[in-house]
């Protein structure tokens, strides 16, 4: 199973239990068939402005709005439907702990370390307060290296060098595998700037009237009960 394959899975299984949420009530199958017969008109369009943009007009009056535009739900619903998807496959941000990565391979590779520095008097008898200072100690290929040679005296900074290369490319390794922003932004633009439901009540109840010759109601009182 790769990470598009479970992505993929993610943003299906989101989309459904959005549309399972919409006013007016649409079947899944029956809104993909809706999206199948939009794009074969859009297509038709974008043919035909190609001819000639003056008789293909606007697109919208071509096609109409698309198939999402005719469907509502709240955005505090679509949101709190999409989150539980994103912490159910496991794509929330790991931002802080790739961050902690980053830091720890660049503090190894120079080291920074308090260092208390006592009051002073200089030669000319001014009296100094102590202060906090720094010290940057040996980094981490030394302090390896320093083990291999106390061991055996024929290693030297080389296979240091070798071993904390390798421990830093385990590293890269741990923060490719939890960098999981680059999941999160396809799921997100998958379900976010996809075919998901529209927010706009008043958006949707004009679709209806203008391009399908329906009157509808959208109950609000639903979502609130849903929330309880």
């Amino acid at each position: 199973m790769t990470r598009s394959k479970v992505l993929e899975m993610a943003s299906i299984a989101c989309l459904k239990e959005l549309y399972s949420k919409v006013q007016p009530a649409v079947d899944w199958d029956d809104f993909m068939e809706e999206n199948r017969l939009y794009s074969k008109a859009y297509k038709q369009w974008e043919s035909l402005h190609k001819e000639s943009p003056e008789k293909a007009g606007n697109v919208l009056d071509f096609c109409g709005p698309r198939p999402y535009e005719f469907y509502y739900l709240p955005q505090e619903v679509f949101k709190e439907i999409a989150d539980s998807y994103v912490n159910a496959y496991c794509i929330d941000s790991q931002q802080n702990l790739l961050n902690i990565i980053d830091i720890f391979k660049n503090y190894c590779k120079e080291p920074i370390v308090d260092k208390y520095i006592d009051d002073w008097t200089d030669e000319n008898g001014l009296h100094h307060p102590g202060y906090r200072g720094y010290d940057h100690p040996d980094n981490l290929v030394k302090e390896v290296t320093k083990i291999l040679t106390k061991y055996d005296d024929s290693m030297d900074s080389e296979q240091g060098e070798e071993i904390v290369n390798k421990f830093f490319e385990f590293l890269d390794m741990a923060g490719n595998f939890f960098n999981w922003n680059r999941d999160l932004n396809a799921f997100n633009s998958t379900v976010y700037l996809g075919p998901s439901p529209c927010s706009n009540k008043e958006t949707v109840i004009k679709n209806w009237k203008q391009y399908r010759n329906k009157d509808i109601k959208i109950d609000e009182s639903i979502y609130i009960e849903d929330e309880e």
